[in-house]
């Protein structure tokens, strides 16, 4: 039986001080693994699943950081963001940082502009986002942090690699053996392929173009989680089309127009995850791993 190698150490100066953070995440599966890890690093995490919740959760006080999902039902992080900088006292400072699979240039101005602190990328890195974690536990400690997040806020994390016809990415799967135990390992990956099954579902059924969007960004992001690298990749590839689609729409309706390119690329795309789900669900398995 192979012995399972513990999580590397951080650096001495990065060792986290135990402190209370929210978890802002509407995929119960991202809530699992970003709260294992925090929790390993002697963290207490707590949950919300949407940002109003985030910011009730706040005006309660006691949160010394928040990470904040930014695409999600109720109110989206940014919205809430802009509404937790809003609240006197120490609530309203508390250090936000977004946790999201969009990691443009855009992405990070739209993210500081709402007043977030930093930002680090899904699929999450373990050791990046403790590190990130603990410098703004750090800076709250030192100083009050600056609202409006211009101070540290860093440079978006590289997105996960990807490389034609690999249906795994074995580097972040053996990544995930490192950070979490083996059964916690094994329930997520479940979680996650029962999850993707039920979206893969909708995403083949739905018509609505801003709803198929968000479908495919959880997908995205969850995939690349969980190392399924085809599948990442052809939802982030989906996700771009449905807005290139759902922009020519906007444009055909007053007057110009960019042809059925975008929508045709949809409908090939809705065609292929399916087969990909597949065909993940099936490297899993021949790797092992009880799903």
């Amino acid at each position: 039986m192979t012995q399972r190698t513990p999580p590397s150490p951080l650096p001495t100066e990065l060792q986290p001080v135990p402190r209370r953070i929210l978890v802002v995440e509407d995929s119960p599966l991202n809530q699992m693994l970003v709260t294992a890890i925090l929790a390993q690093a002697g963290h207490r995490a707590d949950t919300a699943n949407n940002g109003l919740e985030a910011v009730m959760a706040a005006q309660a006080g006691g949160y010394d950081l928040i990470l904040m999902d930014l695409s999600m039902p109720e109110m989206d992080g940014l919205t809430a963001t802009r509404l937790l900088r809003d609240l006197p006292g120490p609530a309203g400072r508390v250090p936000v940082v977004a946790m999201t699979a969009d990691t443009e240039e855009a992405d990070r101005v739209r993210c500081q502009d709402a007043g977030m602190n930093d930002h680090v990328a899904k699929p999450v890195d373990r050791a990046l986002l403790l590190e990130t974690v603990e410098k703004w536990l750090r800076a709250s400690q030192r100083s009050e942090p600056s609202a409006d997040g211009s101070a540290g806020f860093g440079p978006c994390a590289a997105a996960a690699p990807e490389a034609a016809g690999e249906v795994l990415d074995r580097e972040v799967l053996a990544q995930l053996a490192q950070d979490l135990e083996a059964d916690l390992l094994a329930d997520v990956l479940r979680q996650f392929v029962e999850e993707t099954q039920e979206r893969v579902a909708r995403i083949t059924e739905e018509t609505d173009r801003a709803v198929l969007t968000r479908e495919a960004h959880t997908l995205k992001s969850t995939a690349g989680t969980f190392g399924a690298r085809a599948l990442c990749s052809a939802a982030r590839a989906l996700e771009m089309a449905c807005r290139a689609s759902l922009g020519a729409e906007g444009a055909e309706g007053q007057g110009g127009g960019e042809g059925d390119g975008a929508a045709d690329t949809v409908e090939r795309l809705r065609g292929e995850i399916p087969r990909l789900a597949g065909d993940a669900i099936a490297a899993y398995r021949a790797a092992g791993y009880p799903v």
